[in-house]
Formats: structure tokens, C-alpha cells, sequence
């Protein structure tokens, strides 16, 4: 009987299970087509090779909510990618399912390191996680150990691309549901510097603020085109581990951050398991040591109720 009560809550859980732990606002904004630009502390989760990209000292705090079934999700992290070339990140994920009805309870703990092999031209990186499930009813049903892994490459022109796996060390068990072995593959492209060189545009100096929420120094004379700042990307991921056989999860994005202060972010995410298309937007603000992250994620054509996603995020530029 306890296997049986345990089944049902696994199967319960697989309609909202990804392969990564945690998504962020700025990943859900951008409908998970995130991999080849993570920078931010949600880089632990969707690509650990992205933390030696942006060098500050970063406290991030988010909170994710399915209005439909009454999951919360929070996160705390911490990144170092600036004491030393090895990047460090450490993270913590609450997930609780109608807590009001004390239903499932997941924890996640993820030790995260990177290093710039070729400085941004080659970046690797990996996540160390354990795993904690609870419930009510069936009682602690899962503690496992596992592992991410994940290259990231900026090549000239505005372009990046990376790969993940994720969950790397099985987990044999019914419960293997929870944290399945997947693999991402993405890519972008940041239209600013084909724009300079096509249109030309104007010579920035100093520090230009990025999507990211970190400014970057521009070197002397760099010209800024007129769509200098917005970005596209693409993902695929493919979940090797479902009832059904392999399914992929496909989403594409698109970035833009207006005046250096505004992001502007829009989605969509089609889920081939559950055959549902998804779009979402987001938008918030950023200024020096400090950026607030916004958006929401709904199903379409129904319209039902969708994520809803919040993050404070505090850092020391280089």
C-alpha cells in the first residue's frame, strides 16, 4: 500500500517536473530559453558553465508560484566568480505543494562550480545537488545525490551556445521521477554588435549595463547599434525519462533591455509530454547593486492559470 500511495504522488508530480530545480523569473520570462545566456545566480540550475561570465559577488533571492495548483517554490544563492577564476555558487530551493494541505515537500541543496577554460570562448561547469522529498502521507521517500554538468561558449559576433546534462548520477528507484536524466542544448544571439556593424551606431564609453542585471566596461570606441541589447535564444531539451519515452521541451525567447534600466522579455515554451504551449512576459528594473525581476507564464489557447515569478537580486560589479 505505501508503494502505491508513493506511485501516485510521483505521477502526480512528473505534470510539473523539469530537469532543472529551479526557474527563475528571468529564465520563466523568457519561457526557459535560457541555457546559452544563463550569467545570473540561476545559472546554477539551468547552466552552471555560465558563472564565470559576469565577475561580481551576487545575493539572489526568488519565488516562483503555480496559481493552478497551489506550488510555491523559493531560493536563496550566493556567487562568487570574482575572488578567483574557479566560480562558486551555492543555493538552496523550497518547493511545497498545498501547504495549507501539507502535500508534497521538496528541498534542494546544489554546490555549483565553473571555470573559464578559454575565458568566455570555453566555460565549464557543474552542480553537485542533494535531494530531499517529503510527504505527509508517504512519509521521507527520497534522498538522493546527483550531479550537473555544463559547457557554455560566446563566440564573436554576439553569439553563445551551450549543453547541459542534468542529473547525471541515476537515481534507480520509482522515485527517479523527481529528479529525471535530461540534456539541454541552446543557443542566442545578441543582435548588438551585427547592429553596429551593418547600421553603425554611436561610440559608448565606460560602463553599459546588461540584461543580466551587471555592467560590463565597454572598451574605448565600441559602437552601440540600435537594437544594442536585445537577444534571442533557443532551447531544447530532451528528458530521457518519462512514462512515455523520450520528450523534448522546446522554447525561444527574446530580450531587450531599454534605456540600461528596463528589461524587456517574452516567451514561448511548447512541452511535448504534456502537449502544452505556453508563453510568457516579463519586465523589472535594474541600477547599480541592485535589480527586481517580473513575469508571468500562462497555458495557451485555454488561458488557465499559469507561474507567477519574483527576484531580488543584489551584487558587487567588477
Amino acid at each position: 500500500m505505501r508503494a502505491v500511495v508513493v506511485v501516485c504522488f510521483v505521477l502526480l508530480g512528473c505534470t510539473v517536473a523539469r530537469a532543472q530545480d529551479f526557474v527563475g523569473a528571468r529564465a520563466l520570462a523568457l519561457g526557459e530559453a535560457y541555457r546559452a545566456i544563463a550569467t545570473g545566480n540561476d545559472a546554477i540550475y539551468f547552466n552552471p558553465a555560465g558563472l564565470p561570465l559576469l565577475q561580481r559577488y551576487a545575493l539572489e533571492g526568488h519565488y516562483l508560484m503555480n496559481l493552478a495548483d497551489e506550488n510555491h517554490q523559493g531560493d536563496i544563492s550566493i556567487v562568487d566568480s570574482k575572488t578567483n577564476p574557479l566560480a562558486v555558487g551555492l543555493a538552496y530551493t523550497f518547493q511545497g505543494r498545498e501547504l495549507t494541505r501539507r502535500k508534497t515537500v521538496e528541498q534542494t541543496a546544489t554546490l555549483a562550480v565553473a571555470y573559464p577554460v578559454l575565458e568566455r570562448y570555453l566555460c565549464i561547469g557543474a552542480g553537485f545537488k542533494y535531494k530531499n522529498v517529503r510527504d505527509a502521507i508517504a512519509g521521507n521517500y527520497l534522498n538522493a545525490l546527483t550531479a550537473d554538468v555544463g559547457i557554455l561558449s560566446q563566440i564573436p559576433g554576439g553569439f553563445s551556445i551551450g549543453a547541459v546534462g542534468y542529473n547525471l548520477v541515476p537515481i534507480r528507484s520509482v522515485e527517479s521521477a523527481h529528479v529525471p536524466i535530461s540534456a539541454g542544448f541552446a543557443g542566442a544571439w545578441d543582435l548588438g554588435p551585427a547592429s553596429a556593424l551593418l547600421f553603425g551606431g554611436a561610440p559608448s564609453f565606460g560602463v553599459i549595463q546588461t540584461a543580466a542585471g551587471v555592467p560590463r566596461t565597454s572598451s574605448f570606441g565600441d559602437l552601440r547599434g540600435p537594437v544594442d541589447g536585445l537577444t534571442l535564444s533557443f532551447d531544447w531539451l530532451v528528458d530521457f525519462e518519462t512514462l512515455h519515452g523520450s520528450k523534448s521541451r522546446i522554447s525561444t525567447g527574446v530580450e531587450y533591455l531599454a534605456a540600461d534600466l528596463v528589461p524587456l522579455r517574452a516567451g514561448y515554451l511548447y512541452d511535448e509530454l504534456s502537449d502544452q504551449h505556453r508563453v510568457s512576459v516579463g519586465t523589472g528594473f535594474i541600477v547599480p547593486y541592485f535589480g527586481l525581476d517580473v513575469s508571468y507564464q500562462l497555458g495557451v489557447p485555454k488561458l488557465e492559470k499559469g507561474f507567477f515569478a519574483l527576484a531580488l537580486k543584489g551584487f558587487l560589479p567588477m
